[in-house]
């Protein structure tokens, strides 16, 4: 994991300082996926677990890719386990600037509910992520300037 603030990219943020608003990073053994993340769903009261796989080969990349990339936040954590390749995670701190997060194999990261966030491939253009969900209720991507443009 590489963190920085967006506007400053010479700033690196570790995990402490990311956790200072709420995102949590961890890295994990991937040979050892499964017993961590039942260690993970057990801290965090995670129940459903599944996996997503994003490359060139993925049928209408682009208009999935389109999805995650604009700024959203769920009503629930967002939580990945990068398990094969890279991208990049844009969190906005508590003062509302963009902190860039690159993860790759072995990086956990979890995205506070409600927090605003987006999602892009690197030029590798490739992740496989296990995700968890306390349900899959809260995963709706709630977009700023939608929420922004009914009030």
């Amino acid at each position: 994991m590489r963190a920085f603030l967006l506007d400053q990219p010479a700033s690196t943020l570790d995990a402490d300082q990311l956790r200072q608003f709420g995102v949590l990073h961890e890295r994990l053994a991937v040979a050892e996926r499964a017993s961590e993340l039942a260690r993970i769903k057990r801290q965090h009261g995670y129940k459903d677990e599944d996996e997503v796989s994003l490359s060139t080969d993925t049928p209408n990349l682009e208009a999935i890719c389109a999805k995650f990339d604009k700024e959203h936040f769920h009503s629930l954590d967002e939580v990945r386990f990068v398990v094969e390749g890279e991208g990049i995670f844009d969190v906005r701190d508590k003062s509302d600037r963009w902190v860039r997060i690159f993860v790759e194999e072995g990086d956990l990261i979890i995205i506070p509910a409600n927090t605003y966030h987006r999602f892009m491939l690197t030029e590798m253009k490739k992740i496989r992520c296990a995700r968890l969900f306390l349900n899959q209720d809260g995963w709706t991507p709630l977009y700023r300037k939608a929420l922004a443009s009914t009030t």
